[in-house]
């Protein structure tokens, strides 16, 4: 899913869901598939204010978790996104 350069992409949607387990649980969803994502979409802040996200889409987004990445998986990040240094 790719977003016109002109157009903010939406980065999520969060609900209210009542009942189920007892108690209300905010439920968030990511709108966009993380996989199509550059290093420059991330750092725009027209489109993901990583600062203002609820910290489950921030995980969603960054494809990790509180516990990070294995070290095979940074690896392969540093590898794949070489280019993208600052510099």
């Amino acid at each position: 899913m790719s977003t016109p350069q002109n157009e903010k992409a939406p980065p999520a949607s969060s609900s209210n869901s009542g009942g189920g387990n007892g108690g209300s649980e905010d439920v968030a969803t990511l709108n966009v598939d993380p996989n199509t994502l550059t290093v420059t979409d991330l750092y725009d802040k027209e489109k993901f204010d990583l600062e203002t996200m609820d910290n489950k889409l921030v995980f969603q987004l960054l494809q990790t978790s509180p516990e990070g990445l294995t070290q095979a998986e940074a690896t392969a990040r540093i590898d794949k996104n070489e280019n993208n240094r600052g510099g």
